[in-house]
């Protein structure tokens, strides 16, 4: 009998998460190395808001700082590892010692170069072009679901202003087509969107504000997901990136 409580309990509960609205709110917020979001979803008489904001900074000083030089060969280290202040004596031949002991090898140095140029080609496995590919691969499932999705769900207000540029002027100028074409789609098709878009050719920038104000149902996204997931170029994206293979033509 308890069994057979807990189980009809937790079939109520999943068509509650299923057919119940979900009211979603969004703020967020960056500008250079400053970013702020906040995130409130409703459900029922529920209420869960989250909200961050970051500063990036410096680098923080090296765990091993050298803060002064004693006379007579002795050097004076500061070791700082969130424990205690420990201070040491070093003589010269301590130190000569330990740079001969730890000094790596030929076949170590080289391997650690072949390492650091499989880390750069692998760096520039992502870069425009190939980001523009998989934009054109993906680019009608995306608006196929976009639509199905924006069909489903209750939009009081979308909004975005966004302001970008890249390394290169050339790729900036790429994205920009994608973007003013998304956003004229966006702007004749609904009234509550507005993608606001301007991009810089002098500088590598991204800053974002974004507002969001929408309620929906998950059971009436379900189908949209489902589609886009079976389509075939999705498929065969997705299989080459579990894979970590280059995207496919």
């Amino acid at each position: 009998m308890v069994l057979e409580i807990i189980l009809l309990l937790v079939a109520v509960m999943i068509l509650l998460i299923l057919f119940v609205s979900f009211h979603i709110m969004l703020v967020a917020d960056k500008k250079g190395e400053q970013s702020y979001y906040k995130l409130i979803i409703k459900w029922l008489f529920l209420r869960y808001t989250v909200s961050k904001s970051s500063i990036s900074g410096s680098d923080d000083l090296a765990r091993g700082e050298v803060i002064g030089k004693m006379p007579e060969n002795v050097i004076v280290c500061k070791v700082r590892e969130g424990t205690p202040t420990e201070t040491r004596n070093l003589s010269r031949d301590d130190i000569i010692g330990a740079e001969t002991t730890k000094k790596p090898a030929e076949e170590e140095i080289i391997g650690l170069e072949e390492k650091k140029e499989g880390e750069k080609e692998g760096e520039k496995k992502w870069t425009i072009g190939k980001i523009v590919h998989l934009a054109r691969m993906l680019f009608h499932p995306i608006l196929k679901l976009v639509e199905d999705v924006l069909k489903k769900i209750h939009i009081s207000e979308i909004k975005c202003n966004l302001l970008y540029g890249f390394d290169n002027p050339a790729d900036t100028g790429i994205v920009s087509g994608y973007v003013y074409a998304l956003r004229g789609y966006l702007h004749t098709q609904y009234d509550r969107i507005r993608l606001y878009a301007e991009p810089t050719f002098v500088e590598e920038k991204m800053d974002v504000h974004m507002l969001a104000d929408i309620s929906f149902r998950i059971a009436s996204l379900v189908p949209a997901v489902v589609t886009f997931l079976l389509n075939r170029d999705v498929r065969r994206v997705s299989w080459a990136l579990i894979r970590k293979k280059d995207i496919p033509e």
